[in-house]
């Protein structure tokens, strides 16, 4: 493994001469074992680590240019304010406030009674984007794959922030 080189020959015979410097001796060390060791950690590491899939929501868009004519009465509008409280509407009515928790049980009574109900999540620009996800999270657990996503207006911001 290392090695001491400490020279020439035997030397026991002869007498030192005077202002001669003593010969250092150099130290060779094998490297082998300490590269051997680095690539089996290496590949041990390789070998035994498990890589996760990355975890993504698929979302479909329309195209650009897409016009739909929907009615009030088969629209539900969940809107979520930069203070993160959640309010639902159908149609134009007026907003009412829903617990965050309670939107799961919320969209569940809702496929129930018409799941054709067409759903527009509405957020304030300053929301966290896991609230977005968290809503649509709810909506596929409750099985409603009609949705879409829009920013809040300055009006609706207004107006949310009347209702206490």
């Amino acid at each position: 493994m290392a090695g001491a080189d400490v020279g020439g020959g035997d030397r026991r015979g002869h007498k030192k001469k005077k202002g001669r410097p003593k010969r250092r001796t150099s130290i060779r060390i094998d490297m082998t074992p300490m590269v051997d060791v680095a690539f089996l950690l290496l590949t041990f590491f390789m070998l035994t680590t498990v890589f996760r899939r990355p975890q993504t929501l698929e979302i479909k868009l329309p195209p650009s240019s897409t016009n739909v004519q929907v009615s009030a009465s088969n629209l539900l509008i969940i809107r979520v304010d930069e203070d993160h409280r959640v309010f639902q509407s159908t149609g134009l009515g007026k907003p009412d406030a829903v617990e965050f928790s309670e939107l799961g049980n919320f969209f569940r009574t809702k496929a129930a009674e018409d799941p054709n109900t067409i759903i527009l999540v509405k957020l304030d620009r300053k929301s966290k984007y896991h609230y977005m996800v968290d809503i649509i999270d709810e909506l596929n657990l409750a099985k409603l794959s009609r949705y879409s996503v829009a920013t809040l207006s300055d009006v609706e911001k207004e107006e949310l922030a009347k209702i206490q």
